[in-house]
């Protein structure tokens, strides 16, 4: 005879045991039914952990090699910009030199429009994004362009008592003996009018030791700012106010508007007008060669987002295949798991009304 003990205990512990666990699975299979993803991985991939690990940490790289290059293709479209709007002024002014020829009243048209071009030129070489300014070369952190005063103050346009205006000032009078807007600037010959431009006017625009660009005109930093693209590629992400293509068109301005070109004598006029039209077509040259290397880096900027792109992608579904559950058969189950939980519960009532005499 084998003894078979029963008590009220026992009854009740097992459904409530059972529907513990049941409470258990169904907070498992909700939560992979709501993200569709494994609830602990850990647990679930065990030794295979470690590789989701890896993975999901080559995508979270390349998402901010991704965000990266999204800034670095703004600034790139920032530069574009600036620099279309400085062709588009420099070509302005070029056609008008041709139309308006020497003449009094065309040559006054010209002042007028030169000096309106060196206000936009200054605007379009500090275009900024954010706290970044493009053309500042490696000194990000200030304008590319800016005017000291002999006082210590910063004056607000070249032709407001700046140094670099002084500085233009002096260079003619040690030349010359008078102001531009002496009347003696109508005996200026072509000869000294072209030693001038090619020597004391032409050192103001210079980079080199003893030039006035770097002290009466710029503000950026030496050296180049390069930026890695992918994890193979590097391209170059700042340019400066120093370039060639800068100085020259700021040269033709400055030419144009701040050396007495009103009161020359024709020959004169028209020397300083062919100077101003060769310097700033070629300064529009190099300014075209500058936006084709921008335009280039932004290719490469391309490709490389594709490639980053298409490498996130693999790294996702490799991600989805160790991680992801479906989801349709988690909420199957969820509701298969409520109905249980509901009869469970339905029988541990049931059940707790139960007696041992009722049983026996």
């Amino acid at each position: 005879m084998t003894n078979f003990l029963v008590s009220n205990y026992s009854l009740l512990s097992s459904p409530r045991n059972a529907v513990s666990k049941i409470q258990q699975e169904l907070t498992i299979m909700q939560k992979q039914a709501t993200t569709g993803r494994l609830a602990d991985v850990g647990l679930t991939l065990g030794l295979r952990t470690s590789q989701s690990i890896s993975l999901r940490s080559e995508t979270e790289s390349v998402a901010r090699q991704l965000d990266t290059n999204a800034i670095i293709s703004q600034r790139f479209s920032i530069m574009q910009n600036a620099m279309d709007s400085l062709a588009a002024t420099g070509d302005s002014l070029l056609s008008s030199l041709i139309a308006n020829g020497s003449g009094d009243p065309g040559t006054t048209a010209n002042i007028d429009q030169a000096r309106a071009s060196l206000q936009q030129f200054v605007g379009a070489l500090n275009s900024s994004s954010g706290a970044r300014f493009l053309f500042s070369g490696t000194a990000t952190d200030q304008p590319s362009i800016s005017f000291p005063t002999a006082g210590g103050g910063t004056a607000d346009t070249y032709f407001e008592g700046s140094q670099a205006q002084t500085a233009t000032a002096d260079a003619f009078t040690a030349v010359f003996g008078f102001s531009q807007d002496d009347a003696a600037v109508a005996d200026i010959s072509e000869s000294d009018l072209e030693a001038f431009l090619d020597g004391a006017f032409d050192d103001l625009f210079s980079t080199a030791p003893g030039g006035g660009w770097k002290d009466n005109w710029s503000n950026s930093g030496d050296g180049t700012t390069v930026n890695r693209i992918s994890d193979s590629e590097s391209i170059k992400t700042s340019y400066s106010s120093d370039e060639e293509a800068f100085r020259n068109i700021a040269k033709a301005y400055v030419m144009l508007s701040d050396l007495g070109n009103a009161n020359m004598n024709e020959s004169a006029r028209q020397l300083l007008t062919s100077r101003a039209i060769e310097t700033l077509s070629k300064g529009l040259n190099q300014l075209t060669e500058l936006r084709a290397e921008i335009g280039g880096s932004q290719s490469r900027l391309d490709i490389a987002d594709e490639t980053l792109a298409a490498r996130k992608n693999v790294l996702t579904i490799s991600i989805s295949d160790l991680e992801e559950v479906d989801q349709y058969e988690a909420s199957t189950r969820v509701t298969g798991l409520q109905t249980l939980l509901e009869t469970s519960y339905a029988l541990t009532a049931r059940i707790s009304r139960l007696s041992l005499l009722n049983y026996l």
